[in-house]
Parts: structure tokens; sequence; C-alpha cells
């Protein structure tokens, strides 16, 4: 992380009145971002997770940041499936009252692992988690109008530029392609690819669709966040992560500074399809299949079936 991105970004005030609501914001990444939210005088911040404890050490922190002048509260949620995203929805439309959204920021979950654990939908929770609630919750907070219109920003934090060819719309958990004996690491690969290939599709038809706020997705890099584990990972990919960890690692609260300076300026990074960064700010753009209108159009499809929307 280059000194002169933390000096610019540690010299950002919010202009008054900017509330933000982060989504995996416990612990990691999503915890960084609503510090440093909170350093730059964002008024109010409503975090979401699944452990009040750790929620309630980042408000501490938040409002030390602050001086005491945030208003930060923690709503519960489980978005592994979902029933419970809908729930979380909610609770946090419920928390808002008449207050709407500048920066709605989604850090849940993380790298894939090659396994696949099916909630209540039949769905595999990783996917659930990473993909559909981003999804999800992204169409809910822009259909029922809680973003501020023409500024308000949705970010993900997640994994763009990849793209995953033989995507089958009605295999998105990867069940089929595991049940076939795919080897675990190379199945591992398969989802990584296949979470950036939804997601870029996601934000090119989040940005079509509603154009009245601006859709980003962001690469971290590689992060060393408290609950990282490197040994999740199937061998070979086990090592290589500890290895890379090891040479090229950040902080979340260092990464932290990238969201805060892309959400920030949006004259350099809001224009046109400048909606793909990397953690050195470097545009990385989808890949083949998310860059096929048709296929995104049945993808947004399917994934409308799989929340009950369609």
């Amino acid at each position: 992380m280059s000194s002169d991105l933390k000096a610019s970004v540690n010299d950002i005030q919010l202009p008054p009145n900017k509330t933000a609501v982060v989504i995996g914001a416990t612990t990691g990444i999503g915890a960084a971002v609503a510090r440093k939210l909170a350093s730059a005088g964002c008024k109010r911040v409503i975090i979401l997770g699944r452990n009040r404890g750790r929620a309630e050490v980042v408000i501490g922190r938040m409002k030390e940041l602050s001086e005491g002048r945030i208003d930060a509260s923690f709503v519960n949620g489980d978005i592994s499936h979902v029933r419970g995203i809908k729930d979380a929805f909610g609770s946090v439309r419920s928390a808002l009252g008449e207050d709407q959204v500048d920066y709605l920021v989604m850090c849940q979950n993380g790298p894939p692992t090659g396994t696949i654990n099916l909630n209540e939908d039949g769905e595999g929770t990783e996917f659930t988690v990473q993909v559909t609630s981003r999804f999800f919750l992204a169409c809910l907070f822009a259909v029922h109008q809680i973003m501020m219109s023409q500024t308000g920003k949705v970010m993900f934090i997640a994994n763009p530029g990849l793209s995953y060819d033989p995507l089958d719309v009605d295999d998105l958990s990867l069940k089929r392609v595991a049940e076939k004996g795919r080897y675990r690491p190379l199945l591992t690969m398969d989802q990584s690819m296949r979470d950036s290939t939804v997601l870029d599709s996601v934000i090119l038809e989040l940005n079509d669709r509603f154009p009245q706020y601006s859709f980003y997705h962001v690469h971290p890099g590689l992060v060393n966040t408290e609950l990282f584990d490197i040994h999740t990972f199937p061998f070979p990919l086990s090592y290589i992560a500890g290895l890379g960890l090891m040479i090229m690692g950040t902080t979340p609260d260092e990464f932290a500074n990238v969201p805060m300076k892309i959400l920030t300026n949006s004259e350099q990074f809001g224009d046109g399809d400048g909606k793909f960064w990397n953690h050195k700010l470097q545009p990385k753009p989808p890949g083949g299949w998310a860059s096929n209108q048709a296929n995104r159009k049945k993808l947004w499809d399917k994934l409308l079936e799989m929340v009950g929307e369609s």
C-alpha cells in the first residue's frame, strides 16, 4: 500500500450527514472499512454480522476514532440462506428509519476452499453468502430506494476480472461438478472463477438497471485478516496462500484505504465502465463470460428465481 494513498485517505473528510451500511463488518476487511468511515466523519454506520461481541469491539473503536460523534449500531443477521437475507434486509431497513444510505459496502465471506455445504435452499452455503447475498441485498436496497439517488454507491469487495467459461446457471453451486469427483484444488479454483464471473455479471447488470446508483467490484488482494486460515485451503493452495501472505500480504486497515478512495472520488472512479478495480487501484475489467449480455440476462433471471423474486 503506497504511503501517498494512505496519506490521501487520511485527509478525507466526508460531507455532513453521510450514512453507511457495511455487511460482514464484525471482523477483517469489513471492520476496517467501518473504522475508516468513522475516521472520515461518517455520521451513521450500521454494521451487519453474526457476532455481537466482535461488533461491540468494532463499534467501540469507531466511536474512539470519531471522538464520539458517530451513530454506530449493529444488526444481527444470518445471510447464508434466502430467508436470512430477507430478514437481514428487513432488520437493516427498520434500523435505518427514514435515513437513506450513501454507501453500502459488502465484505461477507471470503475466498472459496473447495467445499460445498448445502443450506436450507439446497444451494451451497458458501456461494449463497459470497454471491447470492450480494446480488439480493443490492437489488433490495435499489428496488426499495433505500440508497441515496444519484449519489448512492454499492461496493462488492470480492474477486473481479476472472471468467468461468463453463458456467451453468442451473448449477451455480457447482454441485454437479463436485459430484463428478473434481480434484479439490481444481474445484477451489473453479469456485473462485465462478464467484468472479457471477459477481461481475451482477455488477454490470445493476449499473444498467439502476443507473441512479453506482455499483463497484473491488479485489482486496491478499489480506491477513484476523480469521484468515491458510489451512482451510487444500494443498498446494494452502502453501501458495501462506507464501503469498508473507511476500505480498497486507492488513485490513491498509487495504481499507482502497475502497475509501474509490467511494469518495466519483470523478476518478465513477464513470463509464470504471467500476472494476484491484487492490492497487488498477482497472480489472470483467472476463469474457460476464461481458456477454445474453449470458448476463440468463444468469440474472436465474438468480431472481433462486431468491423467489422471478
